[in-house]
């Protein structure tokens, strides 16, 4: 019983420090990714409203396919997150 035991905290602890590198890791990503996203609007927003209106009538196909991809960036950054809290909880011990 006492063996059953120490395996289960050892694993316990495995996963503890598993979980902790994990979190430390998306929050590395988050700060990347809140800073791109920071950089990325700063960028668009650098001119009068009427310059803003003017730019949208005339954006190009890359720039609407950029402000796209920015989009499904964060749709996927929250999904990846549910995916991870989701894995998290379904672990043994978890």
């Amino acid at each position: 019983m006492k063996a059953i035991l120490d395996r289960l905290s050892r694993e316990s602890a495995e996963k503890d420090a598993q979980i902790k590198c994990q979190n430390e890791q998306i929050a590395e990503l988050m700060k990347r990714l809140e800073k791109k996203s920071f950089e990325a609007s700063n960028k668009g927003s650098n001119g009068e409203d009427s310059d803003k209106e003017f730019n949208r009538a005339e954006e190009s196909d890359d720039e609407r396919k950029g402000r796209k991809d920015r989009s499904l960036g964060s749709m996927f950054v929250e999904q990846i997150q549910s995916l991870i809290a989701n894995e998290v909880k379904a672990q043994p011990g978890g």
